[in-house]
């Protein structure tokens, strides 16, 4: 080996040895050796460090890309950085080719472990940050979701409040089903009926009909076309006694099933007791009820207390002139009052002095368009605050949405009158049951009809 070839050697040993001890890159002086041996006798070339980084990468079997390469070249010792790329190395560099070379090879396993280490930390890490990520979007998600929610609750209350509560199918066959009576045919027989007036239905939906010209309160057996009478003698004798009526028109029931009746001629309002055979005025019983009397005006009893009117018969806002049908609303406390000669609806709020209009002419007249009456008798209101009129003179029952003067007709036929299924003879009543149904109390065809809702 010459004199260069040595002092290259010791100098290359001297610093791979010094890099091997600390970082473990060198472990064969040998091999190191024998390269800087080739390399004396071809030194005069001079490769520059760049020529010497891609041998070493092309000796460490490597096919990454130069990205890689880079991260590679900085892996070296810091002595063999600091050298110029294109810049022809000599035998004074620090670094030579072969150490450089063998620096590569030997830490192609340290190297790779390296960036896997470095991969496995990197992959670790992106694995929390999509876990962070997911965790944030289902949140965000779950609350997108509650907040939906609760607007849309929110919103429906709102629309509910501020709006007017109407069942959208609110329709009725036009032709009548005769449940009791015939039409055209009094009789005092169980199936006839003499001038049927108020109805009335008990906590069952068992109807009752207030046989007005018998004198009695005739129940209805289910499934049947036949009556048993319940209040009054069964054939139709009238009279003064507890036991007897005198031309009856209203029925009222309670919660305990106990019945109110209107018992006209007798001027007085009799309570019969579930299941008793006799009526007591009301006026004796503990029980707070309003009834209408014949001057025009509604009395609560048992206190006696005119609740609305009381200034004779007139049309004025503080007057009635011959009430009629008469419904208490619960949610506005106030009576829904047919008032029968003035030919309107008007609705009387407990505890005031006036009325405000509901339905026909405000100032009494009377008519056969939409938006009048001719004889309002019998009324009631259903669950979403419409309101139904016995339009008896005008042959019709007229139903009102809540708030709306324009009626329509949902039975019978305006003005005129007739013993067939679609038509009727001034009815004075009607009710409804739980599917709202309509029970009509044909009058003058002393019959009662039902019209069923589809």
């Amino acid at each position: 080996m010459s004199k260069i070839t040595q002092q290259i050697s010791n100098s290359a040993l001297s610093n791979v040895h010094q890099y091997g001890s600390e970082k473990s890159f060198v472990t064969d002086k040998s091999i190191s050796i024998t390269r800087l041996d080739q390399m004396s006798k071809n030194h005069q070339h001079h490769p520059s460090l760049s020529q010497l980084h891609e041998d070493a990468w092309e000796s460490n079997g490597s096919n990454k890309n130069s990205t890689d390469k880079e991260k590679y070249i900085h892996q070296l010792p810091d002595h063999a950085q600091n050298l110029k790329l294109n810049e022809p190395l000599s035998t004074s560099s620090k670094a030579t080719h072969h150490e450089i070379k063998n620096i590569w090879i030997n830490q192609k396993g340290s190297i790779n472990d390296h960036h896997q280490q470095k991969r496995r930390k990197n992959y670790k890490r992106s694995c929390l940050y999509r876990k962070k990520y997911l965790c944030i979007c289902l949140s965000t998600i779950f609350l997108c979701i509650a907040i939906a929610i609760v607007l849309a609750i929110v919103l429906t209350n709102l629309e509910r409040k501020n709006s007017p509560l109407i069942t959208p199918a609110l329709r009725w066959n036009t032709s009548g089903i005769t449940i009791v009576g015939t039409g055209g045919v009094p009789g005092k027989t169980s199936n006839l009926l003499n001038v049927p007036y108020g109805l009335g239905f008990d906590s069952s939906e068992t109807l009752y009909i207030a046989d007005h010209y018998n004198n009695r309160i005739q129940k209805l057996i289910t499934s049947t076309s036949n009556c048993v009478t319940v209040a009054g003698h069964f054939n139709g004798t009238s009279g003064i006694t507890s036991d007897r009526l005198n031309q009856p028109v209203g029925i009222l029931f309670d919660s305990s099933d106990n019945m109110y009746v209107a018992d006209r001629l007798n001027h007085r309002v009799q309570l019969w007791v579930k299941d008793a055979t006799y009526g007591i005025t009301v006026a004796v019983m503990q029980i707070q009820k309003e009834t209408l009397d014949n001057n025009h005006r509604v009395t609560s009893y048992p206190s006696g207390i005119v609740v609305a009117a009381g200034n004779g018969a007139g049309y004025n806002k503080n007057q009635l002139n011959v009430p009629y049908g008469l419904t208490y609303e619960s949610v506005s406390k106030s009576l829904i009052i047919s008032n029968g000669n003035a030919n309107n609806i008007v609705r009387w709020t407990l505890g005031t002095n006036s009325w405000t209009h509901v339905a026909g002419n405000i100032t009494g007249g009377s008519g056969n368009t939409s938006t009048l009456l001719n004889l309002p008798v019998g009324s009631t209101i259903d669950p979403m605050g419409n309101i139904y009129v016995a339009d008896a003179t005008n042959h019709r029952i007229q139903f009102f949405l809540a708030g709306e003067p324009d009626g329509k007709t949902i039975a019978g036929v305006t003005g005129m009158s007739g013993v067939n299924s679609t038509l009727l003879k001034l009815p004075y009543w009607i009710i409804l049951d739980k599917q709202l149904n309509l029970y009509v109390a044909d009058t003058f065809n002393h019959r009662v009809q039902k019209f069923l809702r589809y």
